[in-house]
């Protein structure tokens, strides 16, 4: 699925520039642009990415509330076609840059968002590491069971540990999501530029981010989904329950580092990300 997804944005992208040619003779190709742009959205969101990989892992071991996890990806969906947008504009518009500068500034652009990848990960296991401790010196204090009557808390349960999720984790992953300039969206404002109908290569680039958004918000709700249907396997006992969010949480973290690790090296060997 995964490969014939790619081979699909490959023939979008030719498609993608055959209609905005047309268009110049005839501007009724822009609605054919407008919804092939919303399919590659889609496409490009099914393909394998590394926003794809942070939203997973992130979900599927840091505790999350739904509304909270789509407006991230829908978010992070519009960053990214912003980013593109705003980029190509201004070394178009003010620096009269070619389209290999647009490519290398595109390149440096998708260091950082591996960067703040990596720097999530730093984030999650640190949380992760502190409410271990904070669990451990709370029994220490207390060797009375859980319903032992005392009158007050031992230790934090789950649920606390699921609320105490900052929302600086949510403004990384938007970060290191939406940093990294959509391809297509970088293509798409290229040749509009050469064909002068660069407004329409704007409208095509926040189509894809509708797509993107729609695809990356069914991923996210499928991780959730098949994160509760497994919760409900875990221990219930509730010193367990808590500890078990954050050993899985801790894995969540060490996963994200990694993934940084890898692709940040790989991308220093890897192909350009758009010529």
């Amino acid at each position: 699925m995964l490969m014939t997804s790619i081979k699909w944005q490959r023939d979008i992208n030719g498609q993608l520039s055959d209609l905005l040619y047309d268009a110049q003779q005839n501007i009724t190709a822009a609605y054919s642009l407008a919804g092939l742009s919303f399919l590659y959205g889609i496409f490009h969101s099914l393909g394998p990415g590394h926003g794809k990989m942070i939203v997973t892992t992130y979900l599927a071991t840091n505790p999350a509330k739904i509304k909270a996890s789509l407006i991230m990806t829908v978010v992070s969906a519009f960053v990214q076609a912003v980013v593109a947008i705003t980029l190509v504009s201004i070394l178009l518009v003010f620096f009269k840059s070619s389209m290999r500068q647009v490519n290398d500034a595109a390149d440096q652009f998708i260091s950082y968002s591996f960067m703040a990848m990596l720097l999530l990960g730093v984030i999650v296991i640190y949380r992760s590491l502190k409410q271990a401790w904070q669990l451990r010196s709370a029994q220490r204090h207390h060797d009375h069971g859980d319903d032992c009557g005392c009158g007050h808390k031992h230790f934090a349960n789950a649920d606390e540990i699921n609320n105490a999720t900052s929302l600086r984790e949510y403004i990384v992953i938007v970060f290191s999501i939406g940093i990294r300039p959509c391809t297509g969206a970088i293509l798409v404002l290229l040749f509009a530029n050469m064909v002068g109908l660069y407004w329409l290569g704007v409208i095509s680039a926040i189509l894809m981010a509708v797509g993107t958004a729609l695809t990356t918000s069914g991923i996210a709700l499928l991780t959730l989904s098949g994160k509760k249907i497994v919760s409900r396997y875990l221990a219930t006992n509730q010193r367990q329950r808590t500890m078990t969010s954050i050993i899985v949480k801790l894995i969540g973290g060490i996963l994200l580092v990694l993934l940084g690790l890898l692709l940040l090296n790989g991308h220093s060997y890897g192909m350009s990300p758009v010529l």
